[in-house]
């Protein structure tokens, strides 16, 4: 009798598990190429920036690194399988110098708010070797409207010096 309750149990538990282990089917992934004047950009910090503030709060950060052919993928969101679908505003940047590693000074969220505030220009630090005009929020013209499900193919052909 006590067997037979305990697999009844063991079975319940892990029905009731598997419904709330249910994948949010309304979140977005997102993947694509960035080129600076057509050619790819390796190492580039491709950072989307929700518009959509909820509660008062800053909308949802994501950001991934293009592997050698330029291409990124951002599909997490913390443990989730992707991030909130909407309109996001778009920054690349590509540091390369003496600074660059957390440790030398600041940490990598000083490092980044700093050369955020600053346009990517800090004398003897890290340069930014992309175009300024999309490294920051206030600058940047890019962007792109994510659906739920996958969204494959937001490329970003950076023109400029």
């Amino acid at each position: 009798m006590f067997k037979r309750w305990s697999v009844r149990a063991a079975v319940l538990v892990a029905l009731v598990g598997m419904l709330g282990c249910s994948k949010n089917t309304n979140l977005a992934t997102v993947s694509g190429v960035v080129t600076h004047n057509s050619a790819p950009v390796e190492g580039a910090k491709v950072t989307f920036n929700s518009t959509v503030e909820s509660e008062g709060k800053p909308g949802t950060v994501v950001s991934a690194l293009t592997d050698s052919n330029g291409k990124y993928v951002i599909s997490m969101l913390g443990k989730e399988p992707g991030i909130p679908p909407g309109l996001y505003k778009v920054t690349v940047v590509k540091y390369e110098g003496k600074g660059m590693s957390p440790g030398e000074g600041m940490d990598a969220g000083q490092m980044e708010a700093m050369l955020s505030d600053t346009g990517g220009a800090v004398k003897g630090g890290p340069v930014n070797l992309l175009p300024k005009e999309y490294a920051t929020l206030a600058t940047t013209k890019l962007s792109a409207t994510l659906e739920a499900g996958k969204n494959k193919d937001v490329n970003f052909d950076l023109k400029g010096k």
